[in-house]
């Protein structure tokens, strides 16, 4: 399953250079933790699930444009459309994905329907407005009438009228266009989560503990900041190697998080914290236990989940915006 995910993501698709621009902005800062995390002491190796390369950003942005998203009220009535899709039409979208290449039409979009397309994206996501009927899937191009719009599922072909397509029909195109990379997206999920590992964890944390984290580590100094409280000892050295190996492999992990403090002088000295104002884990002056190698190692991973997740999620529209502190 996830080779054809890849295959479904990788496509080759000319896509406006405007969409690219706004992509390269949601990757930066992905890319830019990374380089930071590289460069740090006291981090390992950086683990992404969300890592997604300009070709790969095809099934995220192909259908949508790379239009921006409004209000967070109005993008609840967007979300709540994408996670309101019943499971059978998931799959049945998700199936059409694999039954074709990409996304082609049997004619090309006029520069006036063209010009609607984008401007009704915009309605789409930011305004909620839907179309009243959801496309037509034929089984192929003889069943296609040449009245309205129609997608095969034996090729993808999007069927439109020869006569100047309706907001309605078109809304109906965007609307297929969204679901289908909503589905993708779920399916992928799914898969994840169903590998029982590491990562299938760290994809059932809530949005709300996800910001959290986000926050804690976009609010540190982690230029004049970073590693620990002190220098780890060879043998601690080692043994975090080899319980990050454990918890990516064995499935090893601390039955409670680390603390998050915002200053240096919350720090007790007991246990291990991650402290927001340098940005650098603050531990005990004795030997580390496993269970608190395994709480940095933990929150390690799920800095990188967190970018990720909220780039990703930013990219396809369920989300408005970064979080910001309160």
């Amino acid at each position: 399953m996830c080779n054809r995910i890849e295959e479904i993501l990788y496509q080759e698709l000319e896509i406006p250079e405007i969409v690219w621009e706004k992509a390269d902005v949601a990757f930066s800062q992905i890319h830019m933790e990374e380089e930071k995390k590289q460069n740090s002491a006291k981090k390992g190796k950086l683990r992404s699930i969300f890592v997604i390369p300009k070709a790969a950003a095809v099934a995220i942005i192909c259908c949508i444009l790379g239009t921006t998203v409004g209000a967070m009220g109005m993008i609840s009535l967007y979300r709540q459309r994408m996670e309101n899709m019943r499971e059978q039409e998931i799959e049945d979208l998700y199936q059409l994905a694999n039954a074709g290449e990409a996304n082609s039409l049997n004619r090309p979009y006029t520069p006036e329907e063209g010009a609607r397309y984008q401007a009704l994206v915009e309605e789409y996501e930011k305004s909620g407005r839907f179309p009243e009927k959801t496309i037509t899937i034929i089984a192929d191009a003889g069943e296609y009438s040449g009245q309205g719009v129609a997608v095969a599922a034996d090729t993808r072909t999007i069927y439109l009228p020869q006569e100047p397509m309706s907001d309605e029909e078109i809304l109906a195109i965007i609307d297929f266009n969204h679901k289908m990379t909503y589905s993708i997206y779920k399916k992928y999920q799914e898969w994840i989560l169903a590998q029982g590992n590491w990562e299938s964890r760290l994809v059932t944390m809530t949005d709300s503990e996800v910001d959290r984290i986000y926050l804690a580590y976009c609010a540190s100094n982690s230029e004049t900041g970073g590693g620990f409280s002190r220098e780890l000892s060879q043998a601690e050295s080692q043994r975090y190697e080899e319980l990050d190996d454990q918890y990516e492999n064995e499935g090893v992990y601390p039955e409670i998080e680390l603390n998050i403090i915002k200053t240096v002088d919350e720090y007790a000295g007991c246990g291990v914290a991650f402290c927001e104002e340098n940005s650098r884990y603050y531990i005990p002056d004795g030997a580390l236990s496993d269970f608190e190698f395994l709480q940095i190692i933990d929150f390690d991973h799920k800095i990188s989940y967190c970018f990720d997740r909220i780039n990703y999620e930013i990219m396809i529209g369920l989300r408005e915006s970064y979080p910001k502190a309160e």
